[in-house]
């Protein structure tokens, strides 16, 4: 019986320690995503929703010229197309001719099938991922193992680290578990899509 709870306790020990070191893994790769040079462009820019500040940078960059199309992916049903205009503070003709909503997702998975969709039907090959910093790297790994042969562009929106608020650790902790998942399952079946 000392035994079995021995063996339990390093166990738990062994799988708490991992968790920990993957956590500090995850973090330094949130904190290492930089903004791109000024003079970046890409075929089109992809804003998922979910946090504050994701919409107004999307749309700041469409403003700057980095790209001339603006995908805005998981675009709730009950939103409406001047709602998000409002938030975008895009003039009504900036947003009538370069962006387009997507409605169909409704998750991570959702937002790089619905992405993949918007390149395969206008053969686009380089995109600006924006998205909260803490989803970027499931959102890479998703949007990846939809078009292998695209190339991304980060572009982190900056969230409170969780060493500073209890609620962002709360978010991050989810994501980190949500991101594991994903890796781990890219890494024993690459060729398959792995759930949100």
């Amino acid at each position: 019986m000392t035994q079995g709870i021995g063996i339990f306790r390093a166990l738990a020990f062994v799988i708490l320690a991992a968790s920990l070191i993957g956590f500090a893994a995850y973090a330094g790769l949130v904190s290492s995503y930089a903004l791109p040079d000024e003079d970046l462009s890409a075929d089109g820019i992809v804003v998922l929703t979910g946090d504050q500040g994701r919409l107004t940078a999307g749309a700041r960059l469409l403003q700057d010229g980095r790209s001339a199309h603006l995908l805005i992916s998981g675009v709730h049903a009950s939103v409406t197309t001047e709602q998000l205009r409002a938030h975008t503070t895009l003039s009504n003709e900036q947003f009538t001719c370069c962006v387009e909503l997507g409605r169909q997702a409704s998750d991570t998975v959702g937002n790089a099938r619905e992405t993949a969709q918007w390149v395969r039907t206008n053969g686009y090959r380089r995109l600006i991922i924006v998205t909260s910093d803490y989803h970027l790297p499931r959102s890479l790994i998703e949007m990846d193992m939809a078009m292998p042969d695209v190339e991304f562009i980060a572009y982190p929106v900056r969230t409170t680290p969780p060493w500073r608020n209890p609620r962002s650790a709360r978010l991050w902790l989810q994501e980190y578990a949500k991101y594991a998942t994903v890796r781990l399952g890219r890494i024993l079946l690459p060729s398959q899509d792995t759930a949100s």
